[in-house]
């Protein structure tokens, strides 16, 4: 593990391998580097790999501010262009997706391409009442409890039991400002914009779970490719590493 301290603040990551292009994994909200393990050690053999802990999550340090996808995704570019990885393809899981898409559209001369993971992309109308509920509850009495209770809604019964107990488990040691923040401010993120405003090539991989309309994330970016996992929950890069890494 190493750090890089941009503006104060602390970010971990790890690297490894050598090759183009280079892959920059990021990583969702409450997880950390560690859920890449699967897809680190492969693509290292052909690719110089990056794997980074957000602001707030693994060992990076937790500032109280807003935690905004443009944080993220100026930490992400930041972190790439001091570690002179140019124009790597940037694999975002869940929040790290859209941490992804977003970086994409910033900074269009960071990622070559964009891989998504199963991101909340386009969500129904009633997504900012589920999250307000959430927001609140993480900022009650007891917010591990409430962490907890939403992520046991991630998995399928494929899923693997001690792998679960694992993610459960580490989701919630993730600061409840830091998760509170990210729910709460998720909700004024333009995502049909970034979309928009996105011109790398761009690939959605999706675990069949209603976190995305597909439909219309295809009607406002027609180039965008669709993949498909099977037997997995929402960590499909953890559960099924092979069919997500091929």
């Amino acid at each position: 593990m190493a750090r890089a301290v941009r503006d104060g603040v602390a970010l971990a990551y790890e690297e490894a391998g050598r090759g183009d292009p280079p892959l920059v994994f990021v990583h969702g909200v409450a997880c950390h580097r560690g859920f890449w393990a699967p897809q680190l050690g492969p693509f290292a053999q052909a690719h110089r790999v990056v794997a980074v802990d957000l602001r707030g999550h693994g060992e990076s340090d937790a500032p109280h501010q807003p935690y905004t996808m443009q944080v993220f995704a100026d930490d992400v570019a930041w972190m790439s262009g001091r570690l002179g990885v140019r124009r790597p393809v940037v694999v975002g899981h869940s929040l790290g997706g859209l941490v992804a898409l977003e970086l994409a559209a910033r900074h269009p001369e960071c990622a070559s391409a964009v891989v998504i993971i199963d991101s909340v992309l386009l969500p129904s109308a009633h997504r900012p009442e589920i999250v307000h509920e959430l927001v609140a509850s993480l900022r009650g009495p007891a917010p591990a409890a409430a962490l907890h209770a939403y992520f046991e809604t991630f998995f399928s019964p494929h899923d693997d039991a001690r792998r679960k107990s694992w993610i459960l488990e580490t989701a919630v040691k993730t600061p409840p400002h830091v998760t509170s923040s990210i729910w709460e401010q998720s909700i004024g993120w333009n995502d049909a914009e970034a979309l928009r405003q996105c011109r790398v090539p761009l690939l959605y991989i999706d675990a069949g779970t209603p976190n995305a309309d597909l439909v219309r994330a295809g009607e406002l970016r027609p180039e965008m490719m669709i993949g498909k996992t099977v037997g997995s929950g929402h960590f499909s890069q953890l559960e099924v590493p092979d069919q997500v890494n091929a």
